[in-house]
Parts: structure tokens; C-alpha cells; sequence
């Protein structure tokens, strides 16, 4: 009996000195994972554009909401003309008086009942900042059509016009449909028998049908642009 109870005795004294619950055995640390270092990424390289050096691609759908501000300040954004046959001819203050400026008002003046509508872009550089010589301009030649200010040519740059006179047709989805010159008699010798490419395109548009020479050389004066890098929107897209 005694030695029972000393058994007993020393059997707690043993459990007494061990922990209650035994846990897992710790594993090995491994060692950490050693992360590649990533390379920074390069910066895309924007070269300036020369200007006119690309003329836009037929059926380009123009950016609806490029947008530019006239010589009497207000705002015209291409949206606002979705749905109508849009002429966009670069205007200048030198050019206002020529034969086929003259040509381009009566267009205007022509198709302004058959959902067309003529704008005028100045992209001259310094002319296109004085929207008050262009104003007195406009009143003085009577042309038919807000002239919009397209100071420092970013319009110009991204169209790819060329030459003053140099005009971009848009349908009603905003698609170019026609690029180049408003006729080939830009000297205004020919009177009658001049070929008007700008109403043949016209005629065709509005008719819904295809036009038969969507593309022409623009024969007005160098339009000459800044250099400049260009934008990071473009005023195209596919």
C-alpha cells in the first residue's frame, strides 16, 4: 500500500513539471524568397510631327469630342455635328479673298438647306490668336461660316492638312468621306468649265451614294505648322 501511494506521489510530481498540451512540432524556417527586381518600364518616345506630313485615311471616324472655340469664342465640338455632312476647309486671312474662297461661300451658301455645314479652321500661326482681324475679316469678305481658332495647329497636325484651302468632308457619322481641294482652278482662270471637286463629293453624300473620287491634291498656299510633340489624344480613330 505504501509503495502505491509513493508511486502516485512521484507520478504527479512527473505530470506536474510536462505542459498540458503538446503542440506541433515547429517546422524549419526555410529561407525567404529573394524577389527579381523588375526594370523599370521606358517611357514612349514622342518625336514632334512634321506638319502635313500625313493626310488622315478615308473612312477615319473623327474624335467626337475634339472641339475648338471660333473668332467670336463660341465652342464647336464635332458632336454637335453628328447626323449632318460637315466641310472643314483651312482658312486663312490671306486666303479669304481668293477665287476659291469665293467658290467655298457660295457652297456654303448652296448646300446650307441640304444638311450641310461649312467651317472654317485657322491654323495660321499668330493669325489664328487674333480673333478680332479674323471677325473684321469675315464681315468684309461675307463669308457664310464661323471661322474656328485652331492656335498652334493641333487640329491641322492631326488631320494632316498641307495647304491652306485644303478641305476634310465629314458624313453624318463623322467619317471622312473626301480630302483635298476645293476644285482644280485655284488661280480662278477657268470659270465654268473648272472642275468642283468639293460639290461632286457633296452631290454624292447627300444622295447616299459613294463619292467617285474621295481623294484630290489640295493645291492652296504651304500651310505651315509649329513643331511641336502633338497631343496625347489623337483627333482619328479607326
Amino acid at each position: 500500500m505504501n509503495r502505491t501511494i509513493s508511486f502516485l506521489a512521484l507520478l504527479i510530481l512527473g505530470l506536474g513539471s510536462a505542459p498540458l498540451f503538446a503542440g506541433p512540432l515547429d517546422a524549419p524556417k526555410s529561407a525567404p524568397k529573394q524577389e527579381k527586381k523588375k526594370e523599370p518600364a521606358k517611357p514612349i518616345e514622342k518625336k514632334p510631327v512634321e506638319a502635313g506630313a500625313k493626310t488622315i485615311a478615308i473612312g477615319t471616324e473623327i474624335d467626337p469630342a475634339t472641339g475648338l472655340a471660333d473668332s467670336t469664342g463660341k465652342a464647336h465640338t464635332f458632336k454637335q455635328y453628328r447626323g449632318r455632312i460637315v466641310v472643314l476647309d483651312f482658312w486663312s486671312t490671306t486666303s479669304a479673298r481668293s477665287p476659291q474662297a469665293t467658290r467655298l461661300a457660295k457652297i456654303a451658301k448652296d448646300y446650307a438647306g441640304k444638311n450641310v455645314v461649312v467651317l472654317g479652321i485657322d491654323s495660321v500661326p499668330g493669325e489664328s490668336s487674333d480673333a478680332k482681324s479674323i471677325q473684321d475679316i469675315l464681315k468684309k469678305c461675307g463669308a457664310p461660316f464661323p471661322v474656328l481658332l485652331d492656335d498652334g495647329g493641333i487640329l491641322a497636325e492631326r488631320l494632316g492638312a498641307r495647304a491652306l484651302d485644303h478641305v476634310f468632308v465629314l458624313d453624318g457619322k463623322g467619317l471622312v468621306r473626301y480630302t483635298g481641294a476645293i476644285d482644280d482652278d485655284p488661280k480662278g482662270e477657268k470659270a465654268d468649265t473648272a472642275e468642283v471637286f468639293l460639290t461632286a463629293a457633296l452631290d454624292a453624300l447627300v444622295e447616299g451614294k459613294e463619292i467617285a473620287s474621295p481623294t484630290t491634291t489640295p493645291n492652296g498656299g504651304t500651310l505651315r505648322l509649329p513643331k511641336h510633340k502633338p497631343a496625347a489624344s489623337s483627333g482619328g480613330r479607326r
